[in-house]
């Protein structure tokens, strides 16, 4: 009878011998947002700006065909900006599947430790101090994205915008800027550079000079914020309320 503790690995005779890789193989081992680099996250960033550029345009003509050449309307400003959206989601995810195929874990939609939400609390009290500082030393003007949506003009524009400030730009723009690009530059600078240079980045692609600090701001803070909890749900959720105060304030 075979003893109940017998151990279920076989004999060391039998087991092979490890198998070596092919050199120049080694990087293929590694799942594909480890095998990102700086220049692919530039580029994806240049790829969704240009994509975004072009669709813009597109829309533009098609309005104007119909005699309504203000780029101010508010439709057209809805549908430049979901555009947008969607050209960073598909870029960073065509990107990155050029390196493996991509899951949602891939971009950080992973679980979290509940130690996550005081991660969130630090960061966004950082955050607040620093931006406030900023604020009071320089007294930039106060968010226009809602006034550019027409929120103040109506109650469904005001709740469209909402939904769109509070919900959809926090998940597309950490999809992309956290669960892409920060990725893609902490690979290839450690986290506190990528940390930095994908901020950057993200303030810059705002084309709002005057907010330019306290995006970058925002930007270290929640990519510190993703590296310390593995995952990009808590940078949702921070995004998601600084985007809630900011738009309750601008009203």
């Amino acid at each position: 009878m075979t003893d109940a503790y017998e151990s279920p690995l076989p004999s060391r005779g039998s087991i092979p011998p490890p198998q070596q890789r092919l050199p120049g193989t080694e990087d293929t081992a590694l799942p594909p947002e480890r095998r990102l680099t700086w220049k692919k996250g530039v580029l994806g960033l240049a790829v969704a700006t240009f994509a975004t550029f072009v669709f813009a345009t597109i829309v533009a003509v098609i309005f104007a065909a119909f005699g309504n050449d203000d780029t101010d309307n508010h439709a057209f400003q809805f549908i430049a900006t979901f555009g947008g959206d969607a050209a960073l989601v598909l870029t960073a995810y065509a990107m990155t599947a050029e390196l493996g195929r991509p899951t949602l874990a891939t971009f950080g939609f992973r679980p979290f430790h509940p130690s996550a939400y005081g991660w969130v609390v630090v960061a966004f009290v950082s955050y607040l101090l620093l931006a406030g500082l900023y604020t009071v030393l320089f007294n930039p003007p106060t968010e226009d994205l809602p006034e550019q949506l027409g929120a103040d003009e109506s109650v469904l524009l005001a709740v469209v915008t909402g939904l769109f400030v509070v919900c959809i730009a926090p998940f597309v723009e950490e999809f992309f800027f956290r669960g892409f690009l920060y990725q893609a530059m902490r690979n290839s600078w450690g986290p506190m550079l990528g940390a930095v240079g994908s901020a950057f980045l993200f303030a810059l692609i705002h084309f709002a000079p005057d907010k330019f600090v306290p995006l970058l701001i925002l930007g270290v803070a929640l990519a510190m914020l993703f590296e310390k909890t593995g995952s990009i749900w808590p940078c949702i959720m921070l995004h998601a309320l600084n985007n809630s105060l900011a738009y309750a304030v601008s009203f």
